[in-house]
């Protein structure tokens, strides 16, 4: 995780916020948007969900 980033540190503020308020999906997306920061320097891989069109 990328402690130093200041976008990453506001996406994971954002995402605790909406668990709070019970909103998972919400938290769900501010994780994503995290993991797909630019400057995050460690990428989840890809879960496999099955075959592509």
């Amino acid at each position: 995780m990328n402690d130093q980033c200041p976008t990453c540190r506001h996406y994971r503020a954002l995402r605790e916020q909406a668990k709070q308020a019970g909103d998972y999906s919400k938290a769900t997306d501010y994780e994503v948007l995290r993991r797909r920061h630019p400057t995050h320097a460690v990428h989840a891989p890809r879960q496999s969900g099955g075959p592509r069109a």
